[in-house]
């Protein structure tokens, strides 16, 4: 019998061999090592999940948030790091994505005849 949690973990192992993984291993340390890039990432992220449980809870972008977010955001696209470890984080998300693609193929096949 197979055990799926075994191919799971053995892509999971190679995801980290790509160049893709290595170069957001990269620029993740990049920002790690420059105190005002990771100063600014913490903020970013808080930012984003302050934006993210507020419109998970229904309610509206509130007005200072919003100034305060585009005053963030001018500051990390002046970030050549932060820069980079988007860039590398789109290259991985979208291998991820490509694979998840793969994975649920014959579950999306299954459903074609009822659909057709």
């Amino acid at each position: 019998m197979i055990n799926i949690y075994d191919s799971a973990n053995q892509v999971a192992a190679d995801l980290q061999k790509l160049d893709e993984f290595k170069a957001l291993e990269n620029a993740v340390n990049a920002v790690k090592n420059n105190k005002e890039s990771a100063t600014l990432f913490k903020q970013m992220d808080e930012m984003q999940t302050k934006i993210i449980n507020s419109q998970s809870e229904g309610r509206d972008f509130p007005k200072d948030l919003e100034e305060d977010y585009k005053k963030l955001n001018e500051k990390v696209q002046k970030n050549d790091q932060i820069l980079q470890l988007l860039q590398a984080e789109q290259a991985v998300s979208k291998t991820i994505e490509d694979v998840q693609k793969a994975i649920t193929k014959p579950v999306s096949d299954l459903y074609d005849g009822l659909r057709n």
